[in-house]
C-alpha cells in the first residue's frame, strides 16, 4: 500500500500553465481528444505534460474530466427535451443509451473507488 508520503501531489504550476486557456482546453477534451494530444496542440513535451496531468488533484485533469462531462452532460439534456414530447423516438434511444452509459460508469468507479 502507498504511503501518503509517497503520493505525488500537485503542489506548483508549471512554466507553460499560462499557455493555456482552460475553455479551450475543456472543449478540445469534449471534442474527444486524448491528453497526449492536446498537449501537442499546446506544443507541451508530451511527457511533461503527462507528468502534470496523472499527478493527484491535478488541475489538467480536473478540467479535462469537465469538459467531457460538460460536453455530454449538454448532449444528454438536448435528447431530454426532445425525447419528452414523444415525437423523436431516435432522440429517446439515444437517451436511453447515455443513461445506461452513465449508470455503469458510475457503478465502476463505485466498485474501484468505492466512493
Amino acid at each position: 500500500m502507498i504511503s501518503e508520503s509517497e503520493i505525488v501531489k500537485w503542489r506548483e504550476k508549471p512554466s507553460w500553465w499560462d499557455n493555456i486557456d482552460l475553455d479551450e482546453f475543456e472543449n478540445l477534451a469534449a471534442i474527444g481528444y486524448q491528453p497526449e494530444q492536446i498537449a501537442m496542440y499546446y506544443n507541451i513535451e508530451k511527457v511533461d505534460f503527462m507528468y502534470y496531468f496523472s499527478l493527484v488533484n491535478s488541475p489538467l485533469k480536473y478540467h479535462y474530466d469537465r469538459g467531457q462531462l460538460m460536453q455530454q452532460a449538454k448532449e444528454g439534456m438536448t435528447m431530454l427535451q426532445d425525447a419528452a414530447t414523444g415525437e423523436n423516438v431516435t432522440q429517446a434511444q439515444r437517451l436511453d443509451k447515455l443513461r445506461k452509459e452513465v449508470i455503469f460508469k458510475n457503478a465502476l468507479s463505485e466498485i474501484i473507488f468505492n466512493d
